[in-house]
């Protein structure tokens, strides 16, 4: 038989075998003094021993089971009977430590039941290991964040739909490290406020707060961190412009087949469609109005200094209010309305694309194990798995 180390220094191999369902390798632990857990007398009298069988990593695709000599030992200080201590083996478990953090890591990406049939492991076991290790690893990068000399926190909010019916969940993330902080039910204020109260380690430290325009959410972030820029995403706000236009066009039912063309952005249009999109303001010239607004608001954005920019979006609401079009006027208003955070932009650069994109690897966790029943796993996983390797960079 090829020998290969096992790599478990506390164990010497007495035997090792191939049987039909795997590798069994006998083991003993090399120590022959214990020390009492009761008393902390050290005694190497052996009362008797016991095999305890174990899986460990799998050799060449078979699997591995270790059979474990395992000494119970006879005080001389108090008589208790007490059986040797394992560093590689937890009490009462049937899998090596490196053998959980294997499975844990192969959870990661896929999910339980896919895992529990490809090792075979029953399902309520695989799933009572993996909950046990993202426990302990959310408590250790929980510790990294606190840890962090960060002196600047840039912080986004965003919402996630979790399930039908409008059910949603509260995403805070550090938009600078990239790491989700938290998740709570609904997009309240209230929980709002629960949840930035529970993550945010000091408000001091909070000087950008990147949301869209949901109210909820400014009045937290506004009784929690009164001095906190506040900037609303400038992806949302050209959102509101091109949903004008879309409005707009669908006023003209011939143009059900030119969304396209009206919405994308100009210099991101071929030849041919430019010369398409050139011949339909003509033939509609109270369109073009719509269109001209949208292309102005999107020069908006591309403004250098914070006095031009408020000029330029003054303008622009003056503009959008004179149209013709209802669409326009009402978002005309809402960015009066809105106009001071939409302007944070120019002093404070941040937009919420990180956190878009962390919503979208949110729901794949979410489609991956089509759904969660439980609301708080959820939390765990998505921690996790979207906080990665960043509370290191960030602590160091």
């Amino acid at each position: 038989m090829l020998s290969i180390p096992l790599g478990l220094p506390e164990f010497k191999v007495i035997k090792q075998e191939l049987l039909s369902y795997g590798y069994a390798i006998h083991v003993e632990k090399t120590e022959t003094q214990e020390r009492c857990p009761h008393c902390g007398f050290a005694t190497s009298s052996v009362h008797d021993r016991r095999t305890r069988k174990v899986r460990d990593l799998a050799i060449f695709h078979q699997p591995v089971y270790l059979f474990v000599k395992v000494k119970r030992y006879r005080c001389w200080n108090c008589s208790q009977v007490f059986s040797a201590s394992l560093e590689s083996i937890q009490p009462n478990q049937h899998y090596t430590n490196r053998f959980c953090e294997y499975l844990y890591e192969l959870c990661e990406g896929s999910t339980i039941q896919e895992v529990s049939r490809k090792h075979r492991i029953p399902y309520t076991t695989l799933e009572r290991i993996y909950y046990f290790i993202a426990s302990k690893k959310a408590k250790e990068r929980q510790t990294a964040i606190e840890a962090s000399s960060q002196e600047e926190m840039v912080l986004s909010l965003d919402e996630i739909a979790v399930k039908k019916g409008h059910q949603y969940e509260t995403v805070l993330m550090d938009a600078k490290a990239g790491s989700v902080m938290g998740m709570h039910a609904d997009r309240q204020c209230d929980s709002a406020l629960h949840l930035l109260s529970q993550n945010v380690l000091s408000k001091e430290r909070v000087q950008t707060v990147i949301l869209d325009m949901w109210e909820p959410y400014h009045k937290a972030v506004r009784a929690l961190f009164p001095s906190a820029s506040i900037v609303i995403d400038k992806y949302h706000v050209i959102q509101k412009v091109t949903q004008a236009l879309d409005q707009a066009r669908k006023e003209f039912p011939p143009l059900k087949k030119a969304r396209y063309l009206l919405l994308k952005g100009c210099e991101k249009l071929r030849k041919d469609q430019r010369l398409r999109l050139d011949d339909i303001l003509e033939e509609y010239p109270v369109l073009s109005i719509a269109y001209y607004l949208k292309e102005l608001f999107r020069d908006f954005y591309r403004t250098d200094g914070y006095n031009e920019a408020k000029e330029r979006l003054e303008e622009w609401i003056q503009l959008a209010k004179q149209s013709p079009f209802a669409s326009f006027q009402e978002a005309a208003n809402t960015l009066e309305r809105w106009k001071e955070p939409i302007l944070s932009y120019f002093l404070c650069p941040y937009t919420n694309a990180r956190i878009e994109g962390t919503n979208h690897k949110i729901k794949n966790i979410k489609r991956r194990a089509y759904g969660y029943r439980n609301r708080e796993r959820f939390r765990l996983r998505v921690f996790l798995e979207c906080t990665g390797n960043t509370t290191g960079s960030q602590a160091a």
